[in-house]
């Protein structure tokens, strides 16, 4: 009986090995055991790497970045006078003193927050009108932007001036004054609070953009009603005031062009 040596024994042993060596020259795999990662949701759709490119505008983006960086330095270097003019919208007293400081002319802490004021209402209207569509100008956005911004501007030109006009006539300087305080405190408060709400319908695309058009609408009806609750009693708490007057007026130039709005809006997108 033939001994087998350990050569023979190594080489017999080698030859019954299945072909590893082959398969991985081949690239081919010759397990019977099942893939881990078939019947996946996540198919192969370009074999090599693509460019991700996102349809930010990064122009609103250096803009809304200018303006954190603004509210940042306001905050740190004038938080007092801040508070001060976030609190007047809502107490009366932060409001007279406001009134008395006069801070509406010339203040550098006002005049960011106006700036905040159109540049959020702006950036909110155009992705409003552009959300139920509504786009003038789609080769180009800016274009649009600036009208808006420019809209907003002189229509409030024109209200302080119709508030200044109609206290110098009916001998209610003092009434006028606080009056048009008040609605300076409405601009620069409701710009402070749509920022955080514009920054996420910009950027935030995993969220429904309906949400933050919603919430918006609604933050600027919450405002436009204190403005006009606290407008009538400021009225209404003045003996120098006409009743009659006053009613005409708020029905006139704060709530008759918001009703033609909504109802030219409800016209168009019915």
């Amino acid at each position: 009986m033939p001994v087998k040596t350990a050569k023979n024994i190594i080489f017999s042993d080698t030859t019954k090995v299945p072909s590893v060596t082959s398969s991985i020259k081949t690239g081919k795999d010759t397990t019977l055991a099942p893939s881990l990662f078939q019947n996946h949701l996540l198919p192969v759709k370009n074999e090599t790497p693509q460019l991700h490119i996102t349809n930010y505008d990064f122009r609103i983006a250096g803009i809304l970045l200018l303006l954190y960086i603004l509210f940042v330095w306001l905050y740190v270097s004038n938080r007092k006078r801040l508070n001060q003019i976030i609190r007047a919208f809502y107490i009366n007293r932060y409001g007279s003193q406001l009134t008395r400081d006069e801070i509406a002319i010339g203040n550098r802490v006002a005049i960011f927050l106006s700036l905040f004021f159109i540049v959020t209402i702006t950036i909110f209207i155009t992705h409003l009108l552009s959300y139920y569509g509504f786009k003038p100008f789609t080769s180009n956005t800016a274009l649009f932007s600036t009208i808006i911004a420019f809209l907003l501007i002189a229509g409030y030109c024109i209200k302080f001036l119709t508030i200044k006009i109609l206290g110098y006539i009916f001998k209610i300087q003092k009434e006028a004054a606080e009056y048009a305080m008040l609605v300076f405190l409405f601009c620069n408060t409701l710009g402070l609070f749509m920022l955080p709400l514009v920054v996420g319908l910009i950027f935030m695309r995993q969220i429904s953009p309906a949400i933050f058009i919603h919430a918006g609408i609604v933050i600027i009806t919450v405002f436009i009603a204190v403005r006009v609750v606290r407008g009538l009693f400021l009225g209404l708490n003045s003996s120098r005031i006409s009743k009659f007057y006053l009613f005409m007026y708020l029905c006139t130039l704060e709530i008759l062009p918001f009703i033609i709005l909504a109802k030219l809006f409800m016209l168009e997108y019915k």
